[in-house]
C-alpha cells in the first residue's frame, strides 16, 4: 500500500503533535513535515508537493483560506483538508470555495480522522457531520440539486462522483458503460456550469448530497 505524504499546519504545538500522533498511528500515514504558519505551509507543500496537506484555518500570516488558495494555482494534485474548531457556514463555504476538499472538525474522533484523510486521498470530498448538518440547514426546503435542473441519473452520477468513485466504479455501479458516465458527467459540467471534479463535488456539498 502506498504511503500517504502529509504535512500539518497548526500554529499550536500541542495540537500538531497530537494530530500527528494520531496521523502516524494509522498504517500508511507519514507526517513529512509541519508548519507553524500559513507561509511556511505554502514553502513546504511546493517543495515536497504532499499527497495531503491539512491546515488549520487561523494561523500568523495568511489564512488556512488564503494558503489554500496560494496552493490550488500551483499544486491542484495534492488533497486539502481544514482541520478546524470553527463550525460557522460562511467559513466552511469560503474555505471549500477556495479549493479545499474536505472540513474536518478539532473535536473529531480517531476513526473521522481516519475516514477523513481516506476520503480525500480518493478524490472525494470530506465533512464532518456537524458541517454537513450547518450547510443543510442554510438550504430553503425542498431546495435539492436534481429537482429542478437535473435528471433523476445526472443526479445519481452526482452523487458518485463526489463521493470519490471513478469513472469505471461508476459505470459498474450503475451498469451502463464508461463512455455513458462520461457522457453525462460532461453534461453535468455544463449545466452547472464547472469545469472539472472539484466543481462538481462543491455543488453536491451545497444542496446536500453528500452523504
Amino acid at each position: 500500500m502506498k504511503t500517504l505524504r502529509i504535512i500539518l499546519a497548526d500554529d499550536q504545538l500541542l495540537v500538531r503533535a497530537g494530530v500527528r500522533a494520531l496521523l502516524e498511528s494509522l498504517p500508511g500515514h507519514e507526517v513529512i513535515a509541519e508548519c507553524a504558519d500559513g507561509n511556511q505551509a505554502i514553502a513546504e507543500v511546493r517543495r515536497q508537493k504532499p499527497d495531503i496537506t491539512v491546515l488549520d484555518i487561523a494561523m500568523p500570516g495568511p489564512s488556512g483560506i488564503e494558503v489554500t488558495k496560494a496552493i490550488r494555482q500551483f499544486d491542484p494534485a495534492t488533497r486539502i483538508l481544514i482541520l478546524s474548531s470553527i463550525d460557522r457556514h460562511e467559513i466552511i463555504e469560503q474555505a471549500m470555495a477556495a479549493g479545499a476538499n474536505g472540513y474536518l472538525l478539532k473535536d473529531f474522533l480517531l476513526a473521522e480522522l481516519q475516514l477523513a484523510v481516506q476520503t480525500v486521498s480518493k478524490n472525494g470530498c470530506f465533512l464532518s457531520p456537524r458541517v454537513q448538518e450547518t450547510l443543510n440547514h442554510r438550504l430553503p426546503d425542498g431546495d435539492h440539486a436534481g429537482s429542478t435542473v437535473l435528471t433523476v441519473r445526472q443526479t445519481e452520477i452526482l452523487r458518485l462522483v463526489a463521493s470519490g468513485k471513478t469513472t469505471k466504479e461508476i459505470a459498474r455501479d450503475l451498469q451502463i458503460s464508461p463512455k455513458t458516465v462520461e457522457f453525462h458527467r460532461a453534461q453535468l459540467m455544463e449545466r452547472i456550469g464547472v469545469h472539472d471534479v472539484t466543481g462538481l463535488t462543491r455543488y453536491a456539498m451545497q444542496y446536500g448530497l453528500i452523504t
